[in-house]
Parts: structure tokens; C-alpha cells; sequence
């Protein structure tokens, strides 16, 4: 018995590794998607912040799932990818950005050409984002797999 139970342990999560969710509806997390320009000579000083800003924001903010920068090859565009737990945690990060130490500096190498907010927005989240996008999307189908 113990070596069924063994094995049965071992050959679950493979059988079941690609479990789907077939229907997200429901699904209260927030994504923000930022295309950015490069308005500085020295793309190595954004390398830099974003290197600060990506440990600050793993170690203070719990609710953030994921938080990437993509460069492209010549250094003049970058987007920006962001997933929320949930409104609350999306608006803790714009609050912690704007009143924190590093959007003076962000702001003087980079500069916003789209910013969307994808999921079901508070009106809290739509309130602090207010002047920076009014550009919100509300999902219309989709599903999600776990790989």
C-alpha cells in the first residue's frame, strides 16, 4: 500500500500538470500593460532602476504575481507587464509608485506612450491611475492553463 501511495504521489501532479481552468470569468486579478519610450542617451541607467525596482517591489508588495520589463534591441521602447492579485494590490503598487522614491526617475528616462489596465478595476484603482490612463479593459472570454 505505501508503494502505491507513493507512486500515485509521483504520477499526479504529471497527469494533471496541464490542468486547465477553461473559464476565467470570476478571476479578480489586474494587469497592467505599459508601452514605453526610452527619452534618455543612457538606456544603462534604466537597466539600473529597473534592476532596484523589481527587488523592491518582490520584497514589499505580496500581491504582485508577476512584474517584467522587455527591452527592445535598440533600446528605445520597452513594455512593461504587470499582474495583480486584485485591485488592492494593483492600487498599493500605484500609490507605492507615486509616493515612492523612484518615479522622479523613471519618468525622466522613460515615458509613457500606452498604459492599459486589464481586469475587473475598482473605482479606488480607477481613481488613483487618474491622469496617468483612463485606458481600462474588461475581459470578454478566455481561459487559463497551468503549466
Amino acid at each position: 500500500m505505501k508503494k502505491f501511495f507513493l507512486i500515485f504521489l509521483f504520477i499526479s501532479p504529471i497527469v494533471y500538470s496541464d490542468f486547465e481552468i477553461w473559464n476565467s470569468k470570476g478571476d479578480q486579478s489586474i494587469k497592467f500593460y505599459l508601452d514605453l519610450k526610452v527619452i534618455t542617451d543612457e538606456p544603462q541607467k534604466i537597466e539600473n532602476l529597473v534592476k532596484e525596482m523589481v527587488v523592491f517591489i518582490k520584497r514589499t508588495e505580496p500581491g504582485t504575481k508577476f512584474y517584467e520589463y522587455y527591452i527592445s534591441s535598440d533600446k528605445k521602447s520597452i513594455s512593461l507587464t504587470e499582474y495583480y492579485k486584485d485591485s488592492k494590490a494593483a492600487e498599493k503598487h500605484v500609490v507605492d509608485f507615486l509616493q515612492g522614491p523612484y518615479q522622479e526617475t523613471f519618468f525622466q528616462l522613460m515615458e509613457i506612450r500606452s498604459f492599459q489596465v486589464m481586469g475587473p478595476a475598482s473605482k479606488e484603482l480607477i481613481r488613483s491611475l487618474e491622469g496617468i490612463t483612463d485606458d481600462f479593459r474588461i475581459e470578454v472570454d478566455g481561459f487559463k492553463r497551468n503549466f
